[in-house]
């Protein structure tokens, strides 16, 4: 990236490791802390009258269960406009299925969906296809059908529909946008979680200890990615002339337990399958110096193996970070800080997608959450770029800035 001159000067003896023949691991490892925190504070966007490297392409948001809302549209549309007008490229949402409404998007909305309908058919739906239509340049979808936790006969039988589904949908999304240059990330919502069953107690193994039934859940995470990959490959060998592309992504969030040992999707399940990209929702890489966040996607390219399609590209991308701005005794000084972080980081790294959560906060302060209502910020967490009273976050008071100085 052109905007990072200095940091190309800093980098350039330990780059003469990795051309000498020095592994990515070994690469890293060279690094101390003290030389991250420099290449970091090189890389922050606050820094640069103007910003040489198309961040705009590069940033994105999620819009999924938000707590309030504005028009009378349908939620998931309102809120994929929202984010275009604010003039980011990258659109993240949950797509799955339910019978009658879908979750997160159930404001002035009449989905009328079924659990036995395909993907390739939720791709059809009214509400996607619209949204389709707008002129985003990548759209991210959280795809978590078909995943079983500890029944291994039950995962076996699901393979073939997991496979065909990813392999319509794919097929579908290639020939239906043929002539648009677009792309589509076939993802997953936090994997680990995913292959815990959940966020309860039970699930947070650091804490409460590894379950005995560890093995069969990475076994069948296993057996899901590959199928899934399975199904997206095929398609993509049949329809080969189309301007979209079409990748799958599996997320990791417990990045920083695979350290320690405990199973991951990082540790156990990356070494064991071929993936277009990695997706890292990646609050566990949070710290104010950005240290843990630049070693974590640097470990988790270490167990990353592509697959043929990406012709040995090594993708890991940011699915999801966000600091919630209404707790804590959060400053603007503080969030702007942040985020400046993060992206010295994410440049840094080369990060090709940047998915911020979220564009309306979707958690509330106390009880559970729920679209019944719509609530107001003193309910709220602060996870948002718009306020409940359509003013503007912190958060996208800075994002606004850098994209001003973006360099087109």
């Amino acid at each position: 990236m052109k905007c990072l001159n200095k940091t190309r000067v800093f980098l350039f003896f330990f780059l003469g490791f990795c051309l000498s023949g020095f592994s990515q691991k070994e690469y890293t490892e060279k690094l101390t802390d003290q030389d991250i925190i420099k290449i970091i504070e090189n890389c922050r966007p606050s820094i640069y009258e103007k910003i040489h490297c198309n961040i705009r392409n590069r940033l994105g948001v999620t819009h999924m269960d938000g707590q309030y809302y504005f028009t009378n549209e349908p939620f998931i549309i309102e809120g994929s406009k929202k984010i275009q007008e604010l003039g980011y490229s990258i659109l993240k949402l949950w797509f799955k299925k339910y019978d009658g409404n879908a979750y997160g998007y159930e404001y002035n909305s009449d989905w009328q969906l079924s659990k036995l309908m395909s993907l390739k058919e939720l791709a059809q739906h009214k509400y996607y296809k619209a949204v389709f239509e707008l002129p985003f340049k990548v759209f991210v979808l959280n795809i978590n059908e078909g995943y079983v936790c500890s029944s291994r006969e039950e995962q076996i039988l699901n393979l073939n529909q997991i496979k065909n589904e990813m392999y319509e949908l794919t097929k579908y999304l290639l020939d239906k946008y043929k002539d648009r240059e677009v792309t589509f990330i076939l993802s997953m919502w936090e994997g680990d979680w995913t292959m815990r069953g959940g966020t309860n107690p039970s699930a947070k193994w650091k804490e409460n200890g590894v379950p005995s039934d560890a093995r069969i859940r990475v076994e069948n995470m296993i057996d899901w990615v590959n199928a899934r990959q399975s199904g997206v490959d095929s398609a993509r060998y049949e329809i080969r002339d189309s301007k979209c592309k079409v990748y799958h992504a599996i997320e990791v969030n417990k990045v920083y337990d695979g350290m320690e040992g405990i199973p991951t999707l990082t540790t156990s399940v990356l070494p064991n399958v071929r993936v277009d990209m990695v997706s890292w929702s990646a609050y566990d890489g949070k710290s104010k110096d950005g240290i843990k966040m630049y070693r974590g996607i640097d470990f988790i390219k270490q167990n990353l193996h592509p697959s043929d399609y990406m012709e040995g590209k090594k993708v890991v991308f940011i699915g999801e970070i966000g600091e919630p701005e209404n707790i804590n005794n959060q400053t603007r000084e503080s969030i702007h800080q942040f985020w400046d972080t993060m992206m010295g980081v994410y440049l840094a790294q080369d990060i090709p997608y940047i998915v911020i959560w979220e564009l309306y906060c979707n958690e509330p302060k106390y009880g559970p959450r729920s679209q019944d209502k719509k609530k107001g910020a003193d309910e709220l967490r602060g996870f948002w770029l718009i306020r409940p009273d359509g003013s503007k976050g912190w958060a996208q008071e800075y994002f606004e800035e850098i994209l001003a100085r973006s360099n087109q």
